[in-house]
């Protein structure tokens, strides 16, 4: 059930995956009669389409066979698999995928790990991440279950032949076709040979072999494959099985690359009633059949049909993220928002490039984007400090676990080098993400941020004077080539008031490049001003200018970049007549408009405001191995004193007399990784993030490679409770940040990370924001020391006599933008909440 494409990507779909189910007790039943007859009773509710009873059923006969059988029995676990199997069939993969990890450890524990019971649920639960496009996981457990089948069955048995066109399936949507085809032609030649040419799994290996020879456009070897797998279900299944639609389906597709889209539109059409019908308005593969039948309708230029069927897609698919996003880590949840790009994409651009005046394309592309742009952010940072405040003492502690996790993942990224350190590494990786996945199952607070967003709720919380700028990249899709092609930019506007509108921008690669030459110009001081000027003008007028007009008399934007955008300070940006953005709007930057819902709910009560400056970079622990040092580039790294930022904390503790201000030896990584909370963190030092390397390795992940350096930093070792000067963002994450206002990154680099389209930037900023702190100033480039000294001190005297926090920092930059170069007050961005703050 290939729930990836959109438009005619999911060809091998309803139902065409074979699932092995075993349903024969082994052992003796109190009632086997009973349990016989109830199982049966739910097969025949599936087969007759009546999920919603089989559903009901099969819960109930779970807690039956509990109830009768005790917990660690083996009915109870075939039981699961079959309840896991319902959910799996209605596109609930979230509710299906504890009910398999429970079965398979029932059957491990019954019986050892070889057994054939173990082999079907593996395949059962490779299945299941295979549906969710989580392949990485997937093809380790269907090779663990193609091993334990062929040992205890043989190499020639039809379950075996499961397994083979299930990897092989896997495969083929990695579009790995050399490994695909020999599984597929092996699992053909087992099942025909031992169930016979008319078989229903020969039907299925049929079509899957098909899809893989349309993948590599051989359609004249497609044909006939499609045509007779189409034929057997036709023979051997009720009307109406969902099989018979996965054949019309893919037969379909296959006239569609063609071109004949006279013979793909009938086709189409049997296989959306049969899903409606069968698997119901909200499966997955509903929306698969509304995407295809929109592209039929798109080429044939049935721009309103087009419409009409998209809009659909997207409701179907916001019920199925909404469902789904409450399991796994974040690594699982990121790989599964990213199986529907195609239809966000799709959408985009029937708006953008062929209904760009149509107010319901308009509406569609933008509640869209408000819904899957920044998702898993805006999910995270609300579900941090309620997972903090209302888990259970058990699952306290697997929070405070997976703490102590994050720790032990970023000292080893500083300890050592060795293959050996790599495979820990990944060892405590999968420990953090399965403990990630179990307190977002467990969390009841995860069900609670699954509401759909609406332009409606998001533009009643625009201020009278602003705007939302909206920044999307994404592909276009070409009716040529019947695919999407190269990205580009697109923004939409939103008003308190009025219609949003959106215009394309142009290709990526042209606004990447000049932000890209803009950035390098602010950033170095030695360049005249007017080549600087001229660069950041150059990139306002392909950006700003196309929209300026509907900005109207707005003097506040709200802007959500997106890709290379987010390291561009848009306030330094300048227009047709010569002036800094800055100089005619106060700039907030924003993930996307949904961040808006976030600042609704208040924090919890604060606690002192915590400033940390001037670490003793060179301080070593008394206590520290001194054999143990940094891997990597880290040995050749050094840190200079920061003078500037002791004189800087002292400033503000005047301004701020009630703060906790730790400095030199003080200001530890511990220290900071302690606060609970403060209203204000200020932290006065170096900032560091490491480019990618491009390679899977030590430094895979992005919030690995940015942090802060505190004290001790250049000694290389780790006192008693792993502190060695480097707070990387992903220890940043497990910080309780919950009732802070705001954290002020008073150091270079520290907005930068790794670009992640629709999601920002992996980095601390997008830390800072996971622990729950509801704004932030950070820079996005080097800065000298004694300037950012300055423009701190006045930052805080202008939050004191009441300005908001974006306008505290603007007013800061204006009265240094006639003298100075953009070098040195345009590093300093706002982002998150802008309102003022109430300082003692």
């Amino acid at each position: 059930m290939n729930t990836r494409g959109c438009l005619v990507s999911g060809a091998i779909a309803l139902g065409s995956s074979l699932i092995l189910g075993l349903w024969v007790p082994t052992l003796a039943q109190p009632s086997p009669q009973q349990f016989e007859e109830l199982a049966t009773q739910i097969d025949q509710l599936r087969e007759q389409g009546n999920m919603q009873a089989a559903i009901s059923l099969a819960e109930r006969f779970v807690t039956l066979v509990e109830n009768t059988l005790g917990p660690n029995h083996t009915f109870l676990a075939a039981s699961l698999n079959q309840l896991a199997k319902l959910h799996v069939d209605q596109g609930n993969y979230a509710a299906a995928l504890p009910l398999y990890q429970r079965a398979l450890a029932i059957y491990e524990r019954a019986g050892g790990s070889d057994q054939l019971e173990v082999a079907a649920t593996l395949n059962n639960l490779a299945n299941l991440y295979r549906a969710q496009g989580n392949h990485d996981a997937a093809l380790p457990v269907f090779q663990r279950a193609l091993a334990i089948a062929e040992k205890t069955r043989g190499l020639n048995h039809p379950e075996v032949a499961i397994i083979l066109n299930n990897m092989a399936l896997l495969y083929t949507e990695q579009k790995k076709t050399a490994a695909a085809l020999p599984l597929y032609q092996r699992a053909l030649r087992i099942v025909e040979s031992t169930l016979g040419e008319k078989s229903p799994y020969v039907a299925t290996t049929l079509n899957n072999l098909a899809g893989l020879y349309r993948q590599q456009k051989n359609y004249a070897a497609a044909l006939p494959l499609y045509q007779r797998a189409l034929q057997i279900r036709q023979q051997t299944l009720p009307p109406g099985h969902p099989d018979i639609a996965a054949s019309l389906n893919n037969l379909a597709t296959l006239y569609f690359d063609q071109r004949n889209y006279a013979a793909a539109l009938p086709l189409y059409q049997r296989t959306l009633a049969i899903a409606e019908s069968r698997l119901g308005h909200n499966h997955p593969n509903t929306a698969l059949a509304l995407s295809n039948l929109a592209a039929v309708y798109w080429q044939q230029g049935n721009l309103t049909q087009t419409l009409a069927l998209l809009q659909n897609v997207q409701e179907v698919e916001e019920k199925n993220l909404s469902e789904n996003l409450i399991v796994g880590s974040e690594d699982y949840k990121r790989n599964y928002l990213a199986t529907f790009q195609d239809s966000t994409n799709a959408i985009l651009t029937l708006h953008l490039q062929h209904l760009p005046r149509h107010p319901e394309a308009t509406a569609l592309a933008l509640t869209t984007i408000l819904r899957r742009k920044g998702r898993l952010l805006d999910f995270f940072s609300q579900n941090q400090a309620r997972l903090q405040r209302q888990l259970a003492a058990p699952d306290q502690a697997k929070l405070e676990q997976l703490t102590k996790l994050r720790t032990a993942i970023a000292k080893l990224v500083f300890a050592s080098a060795a293959p050996a350190a790599f495979s820990q590494l990944q060892q405590l990786e999968t420990q953090a993400s399965q403990l990630e996945a179990e307190l977002s199952l467990r969390s009841a607070s995860f069900r609670e941020l699954t509401q759909p967003v609406t332009i409606a709720a998001v533009q009643r919380l625009i201020p009278a004077n602003a705007a939302l700028l909206e920044f999307i990249r994404y592909r276009p899709y070409d009716l040529r080539t019947q695919n999407f092609g190269e990205p580009r930019y697109g923004v939409y506007v939103l008003r308190p008031r009025g219609q949003p509108l959106g215009k394309d921008l142009g290709t990526a690669a042209e606004i990447d490049a000049q932000v890209r030459q803009s950035r390098f110009r602010l950033a170095d001081p030695r360049l005249p001003k007017v080549e600087v000027q001229q660069a950041a003008q150059a990139l306002a007028e392909q950006v700003i200018t196309p929209i300026r007009p509907w900005l109207g008399n707005a003097t506040h934007l709200l802007i959500a970049p997106d890709g290379e955008l987010n390291t561009i300070p848009f306030q330094a940006l300048v227009d047709a007549q010569g002036r800094y953005l800055v100089e005619s709007y106060l700039i907030t930057l924003l993930t996307s408009g949904r961040e808006l819902l976030r600042f609704q709910s208040r924090s919890v009560t604060a606690n002192t405001p915590l400033i940390i400056a001037d670490p003793s970079f060179d301080r070593s622990f008394g206590n520290a191995s001194s054999s143990t040092m940094h891997s990597l580039d880290w040995r050749s790294l050094t840190f200079t004193p920061l003078p500037g930022t002791a004189e800087e904390a002292q400033a503000l503790r005047a301004l701020l007399p009630q703060a906790q201000v730790l400095l030199q030896a003080a200001a530890t990584e511990t220290a900071v990784k302690a606060a609970n909370s403060p209203k204000i963190l200020h932290l006065a030092t170096h900032g560091f993030f490491l480019a990618s390397s491009g390679n899977k390795g030590i430094l895979e992940n992005p919030l690995l490679r940015s942090g802060l350096v505190l004290a001790a930093s250049n000694a290389r070792q780790s006192g008693s409770e792993g502190d060695d000067g480097f707070l990387t963002a992903l220890e940043v994450t497990s910080m309780n940040l919950s009732g802070t206002e705001l954290v002020v990154l008073s150091a270079c680099d520290t907005g930068r990370g790794e670009v992640v389209n629709g999601e920002g930037v992996y980095g601390l900023r997008r830390a800072f924001t996971l622990a729950g702190a509801r704004s932030q100033v950070s820079t996005l480039w080097k800065v000298d020391d004694r300037v950012t000294r300055d423009m701190m001190i006045a930052f805080y005297q202008n939050l004191h006599r009441g300005m908001g926090r974006t306008e505290a920092l603007r007013q800061v930059q204006l009265q240094r933008l006639k003298e100075e170069s953009p070098y040195y007050w345009a590093a300093f961005v706002s982002s998150g909440d802008w309102s003022p703050l109430a300082l003692p």
